[in-house]
């Protein structure tokens, strides 16, 4: 088959085609980021493009504190010119449903063009994939409109708007490509499936997508103006304190700027309190783009959602970082008293200490508090405030990966939903895998679909039925969320500042 063509509202748009389906990278969906726009909202493409859409776009600069056992290296080089899409589909003449991928990084790092989310297996399922760049740190996640009295436009929500403005151009652009424009889901893991929630909060009459699965992440991970302000004055003083002025801001190159905001740390204006949620830069709750009290916004909302995180969030952390290998009990009871209320510390710590208290007791047990802690109190919450919508989900795969210390990590189902598993480092994954991978594949292509993940391979439930979930493991089971009493414990235990 000759390479395809498609003409479309934003232009004509070349691809290349293998293995039955058609690939377009690199379409630029807003207009190019320079260094003297880079602070300011996207904006929507004045002109029609003809694009040769075979190289991948450029990579959002990256706000990298130290390298990851998970680092990809074959990321394009990065560049502040970032607002590009991809594009799969298996057919260009017919209206399957669209799955827009919205990666993950804490807010800081990611691509569309990760290995780790190839665009080759999804589509099989008659879908049409899309993957978006958008920006990220300082430039996708910092205000400073207010504290530079206006000379620096940023908002904090341009890596969100950019989000925005990338579902209106596949919503106008993706029938041409083989979607269905009214049958638009969102779905992203971590940073993606916070911005997955706040745009359905933003969004909640669904006029851009109707559904929406969330990763190992719920609707908790905004900040209110005041602290943005106290993190962009920070960004202002570390700008000085490296002898640059506001007036650079627009002049000097981007990694200048990223060399910036690695210097910056939330003890810088915590306080001595425990600052949630635990990242820096950070959509805000501005009353304009993103509501003031976004799950409110979104709990009436017609969107369906499919929720879940996995058992073991945490241990991509704890196992591999010297403050957790190294825990004693006094950093533990120390961590513990900074989240929750000091009542409540013993009991805590009873229920998630292994009596005997062995060599890894303390690891161990701040591990779990910090996976039900960071995930699961806030995933668990949008169970029960949207449950007649929701499905939900825990992921129980166990890897193998560091003799099998990491269990079923933060981030591990992700191999096995873009069946990049069998292509890079098949060794740390299940000896079921192909199963593990079929299950979610045929769930989430079915939920984009229908609404429903449900399947010949298992009948789901909506929560509000009777609160289960769909335990993931080489088997499935329908089964109560696990941890729910500890959950519930933290959420009525936790510091309010």
């Amino acid at each position: 088959m000759t390479n395809p063509l498609v003409k479309c509202k934003a232009g004509s748009i070349s691809g290349t085609y293998k293995n039955n389906v058609n690939f377009f990278y690199g379409i630029p969906y807003a207009e190019p980021l320079t260094s003297d726009t880079q602070w300011n909202a996207p904006e929507h493409l004045k002109n029609e493009m003809t694009l040769d859409a075979t190289i991948k776009g450029f990579t959002a600069p990256q706000t990298i504190y130290r390298q990851s056992l998970f680092q990809d290296a074959s990321l394009p080089a990065e560049s502040i010119n970032c607002l590009t899409l991809n594009i799969a589909s298996k057919k260009l003449n017919a209206k399957m449903p669209v799955m827009i991928w919205i990666h993950g990084g804490a807010y800081i790092t990611g691509s569309a063009n990760s290995s780790l989310y190839q665009l080759e297996t999804l589509p099989l399922h008659d879908v049409v994939l899309v993957t978006i760049n958008y920006r990220l740190g300082p430039f996708g996640f910092l205000k400073l409109d207010e504290v530079t009295d206006g000379k620096i436009s940023s908002t904090g929500n341009e890596g969100l708007m950019d989000q925005r403005i990338a579902i209106e151009w596949v919503k106008n652009n993706i029938q041409d490509f083989g979607g269905d424009p009214d049958n638009i889901s969102l779905f992203g893991e971590s940073a993606g499936a916070w911005s997955v929630a706040l745009q359905s909060a933003a969004d909640p009459s669904c006029e851009l997508f109707s559904k929406a699965i969330c990763q190992s992440g719920g609707m908790d991970a905004f900040i209110q103006k005041d602290r943005a302000n106290q993190w962009g004055e920070l960004f202002l003083k570390t700008l000085a304190d490296n002898g640059l002025l506001v007036e650079d801001l627009c002049k000097v190159p981007h990694d200048s700027i990223i060399n910036i905001a690695k210097k910056m740390k939330h003890a810088m204006i915590s306080g001595g309190q425990w600052l949630a949620p635990e990242i820096g830069f950070s959509p805000v709750a501005d009353g304009k783009f993103l509501p003031l009290d976004p799950i409110k916004n979104f709990e009436g909302s017609d969107i369906n959602l499919l929720i879940g995180t996995t058992a073991d969030e945490y241990k991509l952390w704890s196992e591999l970082e010297p403050y957790f290998l190294n825990l004693t009990n006094e950093q533990f009871t120390k961590r513990l008293s900074k989240i929750f209320n000091k009542p409540a510390i013993s009991k805590i710590q009873s229920l998630y200490l292994d009596a005997d208290l062995g060599e890894h007791s303390y690891k161990n047990a701040l591990s779990s508090i910090m996976t039900d802690w960071t995930f699961g109190i806030h995933v668990t919450e949008l169970l029960e405030r949207h449950k007649s919508k929701t499905f939900g989900y825990q992921f129980n795969v166990n890897s193998p990966l560091l003799n099998g210390r990491l269990g079923a990590y933060h981030s591990s189902e992700l191999p096995y939903l873009f069946g990049s598993w069998e292509n890079n480092f098949s060794d740390w994954f299940s000896q079921d895998a192909k199963i593990i991978s079929e299950f979610l594949q045929i769930s989430w292509t079915n939920f984009a679909k229908t609404g429903s993940p449900s399947s010949e391979l298992f009948e789901w439930q909506t929560y509000s039925k009777n609160s289960l979930v769909a335990q993931i493991d080489s088997k499935v089971e329908l089964r109560p969320y696990n941890n729910i009493s500890k959950i519930k414990l933290l959420y009525e235990s936790k510091i309010t500042y």
